[in-house]
């Protein structure tokens, strides 16, 4: 059995656009939208469902936001925190992992957030840390341009230190509610953490009433440090790997960085990315694939001003029908050298993005058997744990992948067919 989840990456904002189905019967500015997919989710045994963010809008490509605004990509998009509540009235067994920045939320907003959002819940929540290698977004908040890369993990971990320390300041049974001696809390039991580090200074205590669980932590890190750190820190671990082989290596670093951090290494959980198409026929697929390929301008444009963004290097000017000179970047290193990997040595630029157009790397066409048999011989070959589908969450995208491909699952029982009661962190523990 595997754990699977859903990803809404760089399109959280305006759902489903460019799509035949877009708008027909929502409104992407509505919580409804969301809150019928994360019922979808949990109908169909999920575990998680990652709400991505980002903290501007992106203008790398060709020194403009025409593409991001044009196709909505990135931007605009709604704070997914003040969604979180919306979807805990939907379901009561789904992980809902909204994304913090270490690099920008001060942690005492971010503890006392998150602790009352998990008191809302059914011990449901997560929370994902991103260091945000945005220098657009660094430009949001007081800066020119963001940290050196392994910096922002050391001030990520620092980060976490400090979220988890202020929790973790009322002891459990610091709540007395005791009505005949006049006493709510225990004053001995809340107490400041008096936190002096290299990027913050917190006296707390937290505010906010004890936590039962902690919200569990995901993370993606390519990057030797950002491995470390996952390894180190997280709960779910999440990664663009390409090919079993790939996603092997991932998993194996992932584990031993969490030896070497003295935890148990069957405590992390690492998903792979993968954006399905489930279509009815192999010919279909074979069609789709090959009119995939066959790259538009918009096709083109799309691929190039996300991978601007996310590299801050501007795509836009390297000649389409040429290899890429080696590249180098401060922000999502593990990202462009995903994307750069797309296609074999030598490979043009043109020739990657029709390769991940035509459903290489993180895509996948196929049948639902096709699709199921890629995830369970793929599954078997790493070891688990599982994977994190990645797409819209409007209703045609939604109900066109999970409504074929989950009886599939779950005729082979590589899906579950339904969660205890001990939370989110429990789920994710039960294999």
């Amino acid at each position: 059995m595997l754990h699977f989840g859903w990803f809404v990456g760089h399109g959280f904002g305006v759902q489903g656009w460019g799509t035949p189905g877009y708008g027909i019967g929502y409104d992407w500015k509505k919580p409804a939208l969301y809150q019928d997919a994360v019922r979808a989710f949990e109908r169909s045994g999920l575990d998680l469902f990652i709400i991505e963010d980002s903290l501007t809008v992106p203008d790398t490509y060709g020194g403009s936001a025409e593409v991001s605004l044009a196709q909505a990509s990135f931007a605009p998009k709604h704070d997914p925190l003040a969604l979180v509540p919306y979807l805990f009235c939907a379901t009561r067994h789904l992980g809902i992992v909204p994304t913090i920045s270490a690099s920008f939320y001060p942690p005492f907003t971010a503890a006392r957030l998150l602790a009352t959002l998990q008191h809302f819940s059914h011990q449901q929540l997560g929370w994902n840390v991103v260091t945000s290698g945005s220098d657009l977004a660094a430009q949001n908040y007081g800066l020119d341009q963001q940290i050196e890369h392994d910096r922002r993990y050391e001030k990520a971990e620092e980060f976490v230190d400090v979220v988890r320390r202020l929790w973790r300041s009322w002891e459990p049974d610091a709540i007395r509610e005791d009505t005949e001696d006049g006493v709510f809390a225990d004053h001995t039991k809340v107490h400041p953490i008096n936190y002096d580090g290299e990027f913050f200074k917190v006296r707390g205590p937290l505010n906010t009433a004890p936590l039962p669980e902690e919200p569990v932590l995901v993370q993606a890190g390519a990057s030797p440090r950002g491995k470390a750190f996952a390894g180190g820190n997280a709960d779910v671990a999440i990664a663009l790997a390409r090919g079993a082989d790939g996603m092997t290596a991932y998993r194996n670093s992932i584990r031993a960085e969490a030896a070497a951090a003295g935890r148990n290494p069957d405590d992390v959980k690492v998903l792979f990315v993968l954006k399905p198409t489930v279509v009815g026929t192999r010919a279909e697929a074979e069609d789709l694939r090959a009119r995939r390929r066959e790259l538009t301008q918009r096709d083109i444009d799309s691929q190039l001003n996300s991978i601007s963004y996310l590299s801050v290097i501007d795509f836009k000017k390297f000649d389409l029908d040429a290899p890429l000179p080696e590249l180098h970047t401060n922000s999502n290193q593990g990202t462009l050298d995903h994307f750069t990997k797309a296609g074999p040595p030598g490979s043009t630029l043109r020739q990657l993005l029709q390769a991940r157009s035509g459903g290489a790397g993180d895509s996948i066409i196929g049948t639902a058997e096709e699709i199921a048999d890629y995830l369970e011989d793929t599954g078997a070959q790493v070891g688990g744990d599982g994977f994190l589908f990645s797409g819209f969450v409007d209703p045609v995208t939604v109900h066109g992948v999970l409504d074929r491909l989950t009886p599939v699952l779950r005729r082979r029982g590589l899906l579950r067919t339904g969660y205890g009661d001990g939370g989110f962190r429990r789920n994710l523990l039960d294999f």
